[in-house]
C-alpha cells in the first residue's frame, strides 16, 4: 500500500490523506502514526514530515479531543 520510496514532505502528506479518505473513521493522527510505524520510521521525523495543511488538521484534531490546551479568546460570552 505505501510505497516504499524516500518519504518526503509532498508523499507523506499524500499518503495520510489517502489513508483518512480511504478508511472511515480513522483520524489524521492516527493515520500519520500507522504510516511512520508502517515504514519503520522514527516519530522523531514525523515534525519535518508534517505539511502546513496537515499540521493544521490534526492540530484541530488534537484540540477537539483535549489533547492541546485551546488558545483563548479575548470575547464576551453572549
Amino acid at each position: 500500500m505505501i510505497e516504499e520510496k524516500i518519504m518526503t514532505r509532498k508523499r507523506f502528506s499524500a499518503a495520510v490523506e489517502a489513508l483518512v479518505q480511504q478508511s472511515k473513521g480513522v483520524s489524521y493522527i492516527e493515520a500519520a502514526a500507522y504510516i511512520i510505524e508502517e515504514r519503520g520510521m522514527d516519530f522523531k521525523s514525523l515534525n519535518r514530515l508534517l505539511s502546513d495543511s496537515l499540521k493544521q488538521k490534526i492540530e484541530a484534531e488534537a484540540t477537539n479531543l483535549n489533547l492541546l490546551r485551546q488558545k483563548k479568546k479575548n470575547t464576551l460570552p453572549i
